[in-house]
């Protein structure tokens, strides 16, 4: 009879998290005009902290920072107990378990600012994809985002002057955990060998 006992763990730092938003483009029309442009406005592995107000529905843009998903720990652990039937014959018993302690870690969250179920965009310039060369000239030019944010192009009848625009819809999911730590899972095996 042997028994064979094993152990794995894994230790991770959280992963950058990074604020983007849609510029140029975005919304329901999304499949004529070729989809959203989501853009990390204040860096990669930077995060702004963003609120609208309700009434008004202005939005403010705190300073950015690094900001990252809790750690990722791991202990996976695996038992296997054998049994000599004859001198060549074994029957062995296994438990794997993954995730022994059922840790839960957020492993991702909703990184988009604006709420991707509405038209709902920026324009450098007051310019959207549709302007070509411009637009895109404009976009590798620094532009205030913030502001931008405060008259976006909020429904499709937007002109570049912002006629009918307003505050971007800031989505309710922005910041919030949308993916997890798979949780613990057992895998019991019974093996004989001849």
């Amino acid at each position: 009879m042997t028994t064979d006992l094993g152990i794995f763990q894994v230790l991770y730092q959280g992963s950058p998290e990074t604020s983007f938003m849609d510029v140029g483009n975005a919304g329901p029309l999304y499949l004529l005009d070729g989809g959203g442009y989501s853009t990390n406005i204040v860096g990669r592995g930077q995060w702004v902290n963003v609120a609208q107000n309700p009434e008004s529905g202005l939005i403010t843009f705190g300073a950015p920072y690094l900001k990252r998903t809790p750690w990722y720990i791991q202990t996976d652990f695996n038992f296997q107990q054998n049994y000599k039937v004859s001198e060549s014959k074994t029957l062995s018993f296994q438990a794997t378990l993954q995730n022994l302690f059922n840790e839960r870690s957020v492993t991702a969250v909703n990184e988009s600012i604006d709420s991707g179920f509405n038209f709902n965009y920026i324009g450098p310039n007051g310019l959207n994809s549709s302007a070509g060369t411009p637009f895109y000239q404009a976009t590798f030019q620094p532009y205030n985002f913030a502001a931008l944010a405060n008259a976006a192009y909020t429904s499709p009848l937007c002109s570049p002057t912002h006629t009918g625009c307003g505050p971007l819809t800031v989505s309710s999911g922005y910041g919030l955990p949308n993916r997890y730590q798979i949780g613990r899972t057992i895998r019991l095996e019974v093996k004989f060998t001849f």
